[in-house]
């Protein structure tokens, strides 16, 4: 693999090997990782150890939380961590911001998303899509769409949601970039992402949407610049290759058990709320049969 022979398609398919990245002058960043500060099981300490041991760094992107980024920022210094956050919206998507200094995360998270958390905190928040979109706008910081086109039965891609006619297609307008690569997408989701990033002429990260810390690194952007600063400035230009591979049948269901076992504290009012969401989509539906 060598990031130089995919610069002109931004794009490839295959599991990241950070050793031949590095000694290509490039270095790789999972864009899109969770702490055992919401639903997963990956301590910071953990994952700090993982990034100097693989030269792979990292998006901390919690669900409606931020303590674990602020956490891995300040332990890890000298690593590529970026500072982030996954928004879960009232209307289905999940928005990742990035940030380029913890600071504005923190300002960001105490004004706008703290006060919109639900009995649940790490699902549904109450702001839209929008909403979301339009306060981070404010901000230092690359908005973008988590898996466009997942997950499952939910809503939470923004590109399900506006061909599925639930929002309105200008949201894209307020994204800075698309994550081409989830590795717990399936493969054709990802494809249809990145067709969608390359039509609206959007930049695209690689994330491994991980829960468990063998997923980190599965796929990555990739730059000239360990620093989290330049590395975000190269994404927004474009000069980041995007490089990863899906993961596999038995991975996706050791974190979706993961996941599940850290939400039963939140049991009653997650069935709730997706209960609630639920019988939104059903209405959007019948009015569109209507």
């Amino acid at each position: 693999m060598d990031p130089r022979e995919v610069d002109h398609r931004e794009i490839r398919f295959e599991r990241p090997r950070a050793e031949k990245i590095l000694a290509l002058g490039y270095y790789p960043a999972d864009m899109h990782f969770h702490t055992v500060h919401t639903d997963s099981t990956v301590s910071v300490r953990s994952l700090l150890k993982r990034i100097k041991k693989t030269g792979i760094g990292c998006a901390v992107t919690d669900h409606n939380e931020i303590s674990g980024a602020l956490s891995a920022v300040s332990e890890g210094p000298g690593l590529l961590v970026i500072p982030g956050i996954e928004i879960s919206t009232c209307d289905g998507p999940h928005i990742l911001v990035y940030f380029y200094s913890p600071s504005d995360l923190e300002d960001f998270f105490q004004k706008y998303i703290k006060p919109n958390r639900r009995e649940s905190p790490w699902m549904l928040t109450k702001l839209t899509s929008r909403e979301v979109l339009e306060a981070a706008e404010g901000y230092s910081c690359l908005r973008g769409a988590a898996h466009p086109y997942g997950y499952f039965m939910f809503n939470s891609g923004l590109a399900k949601c506006v061909e599925s006619g639930f929002l309105d297609a200008s949201l894209y307008e307020q994204c800075d970039v698309i994550e081409g690569i989830c590795a717990n997408m399936a493969h054709n989701e990802n494809l249809r992402a990145i067709s969608l990033a390359s039509r609206l002429g959007l930049p695209m990260t690689g994330g491994s949407d991980g829960h468990v810390i063998f997923d980190h690194g599965s796929a990555v952007s990739c730059t000239r610049s360990p620093d989290p600063q330049e590395f975000l400035d190269e994404i927004r230009k474009k000069k980041a290759v995007v490089i990863g591979r899906e993961n596999n049948l038995f991975s996706k269901i050791i974190t979706g058990a993961a996941i599940s076992a850290r939400f039963l504290p939140w049991f009653f009012p997650s069935v709730k709320i997706h209960y609630e969401s639920t019988m939104l989509r059903f209405g959007r539906f019948l009015s569109r049969r209507r």
